[in-house]
């Protein structure tokens, strides 16, 4: 009877994690990883000198595009080009010379969005940047709240705390993504300023080292004695 009683429960198990399976295969056809419509990256691109970087994003119509960049690491100028291209390749955002921009873009064609990194203002040193993309979609949440109010679930108030949610987690990742870019670039200073004070203390160590050794060899010369007299007779 034990063993009967073990099995039913280990089938009991399995069928429970496959099933969990099943809902989060389908929770992820239609929402990202936190459960909301749209879609969220950040990332490191570092930009080859004198070259651009580009990637491709699928963006739904009526979608909302959000982008950060920031150089976060150059040997020379911090200044960067930013184009974004629709799927026809027509210019929607280009920024020139700068080194941080942010881009919002309401997408009127849906399609796959092009998105270069210019790195033509210096022909000797890459670039290291930091990319953070959102895309969303406003009329997904009114879906949502369709399919709710299907089920004869009170939703008088829902529409209105659904949108103020949505603007209150764009508002919390973007600031989220602001400080992680502070946070990167407060590291790469260190690092930076690191690196100067070790060069530099070695430099003055050498300095101080030879003006030591030249120091202790000229004494020495001056203060030497000969032990015999210019007739070449023995000194008293």
């Amino acid at each position: 009877m034990a063993t009967i009683h073990l099995t039913r429960v280990l089938t009991l198990l399995l069928w429970c994690t496959y099933s969990s399976k099943l809902v989060s295969a389908a929770e992820y056809d239609d929402f990202d990883f936190d459960g909301l419509p749209g879609v969220q990256h950040e990332f490191k691109i570092e930009v080859p000198a004198g070259g651009e970087e580009c990637f491709h994003q699928k963006v739904a119509e009526g979608a909302n595009l959000h982008m950060s960049f920031e150089v976060l690491r150059s040997s020379g100028e911090r200044l960067i080009d930013v184009v974004v291209k629709d799927p026809t390749v027509f210019i929607v955002e280009a920024h020139y010379a700068k080194s941080e921009i942010t881009i919002q873009h309401k997408v009127a064609l849906a399609g796959v969005y092009t998105i270069c990194i210019d790195n033509t203002f210096s022909r000797m040193a890459s670039k290291l940047v930091y990319v953070y993309l959102i895309t969303f979609v406003p009329s997904e949440w009114t879906k949502y709240v369709q399919e709710i109010e299907d089920m004869n679930m009170a939703v008088s108030n829902f529409t209105h705390s659904i949108s103020e949610v949505q603007k209150s987690l764009e508002e919390a990742k973007l600031h989220q993504a602001s400080s992680r870019m502070n946070v990167v670039k407060d590291w790469y200073l260190i690092m930076g300023n690191n690196d100067y004070i070790v060069k530099w203390s070695i430099a003055q160590i050498g300095v101080v080292v030879c003006s030591s050794v030249f120091t202790v060899f000229f004494v020495r010369r001056l203060f030497k004695i000969q032990n015999v007299t210019p007739s070449q007779k023995p000194r008293a």
